[in-house]
């Protein structure tokens, strides 16, 4: 009896005396904040508009050349002799397919080039936060989208920003 007594005060001893003690730090952050606020995400950003814009440009023209290849198809229509009429519609149909490969190669240019531009960013501002987070103890940083509720005093996206722009302006 004497036993089961104190088995059973050293369990609730421990049950109810155990306090936890976190000591993790843990810190969140918004990093498409940082890269669309930062000097050098503002200046990768505006390239690519920049290249984008152009690319709409020339396609703008190839696009205004096949509506007047179709207007010169429809006049000639009834006047022209069959075979150059067949002649012109085949052309303007290789036209019409290279303009489409043309407008896919441009997409997947510049999509490749955003990724290969923002991958190299990415890693910048990763350096900066490895030391940021070895300089202020942070064990654990998460995602901003990913966090439901937290204070802003755990919100470190103004910090990294301040020392993105003072290391790469």
């Amino acid at each position: 009896m004497f036993k089961k007594i104190f088995l059973f005060l050293i369990l609730f001893s421990l049950i109810f005396h155990n306090k936890l003690y976190a000591n993790n730090n843990i810190a969140y952050m918004d990093l498409d904040y940082v890269i669309n606020n930062s000097i050098i995400g503002q200046k990768i950003i505006k390239q690519l508009n920049n290249i984008n814009s152009q690319n709409i440009e020339n396609l703008k023209k190839k696009q205004s050349k096949l509506k007047k290849e179709i207007e010169e198809i429809n006049k000639i229509k009834n006047i022209a002799s069959e075979e150059d009429f067949k002649k012109k519609v085949t052309l303007h149909n290789q036209n019409v397919k290279a303009y489409e490969n043309l407008k896919k190669k441009l997409s997947n240019d510049l999509t490749q080039k955003k990724n290969n531009e923002m991958k190299e960013l990415v890693k910048l501002i990763n350096s900066l936060l490895e030391d940021y987070l070895k300089k202020n103890s942070i064990d654990i940083l998460l995602n901003k989208e990913i966090v439901y509720f937290a204070k802003d005093k755990y919100d470190i996206s103004k910090a990294i920003l301040e020392l993105t722009n003072n290391k790469y302006k």
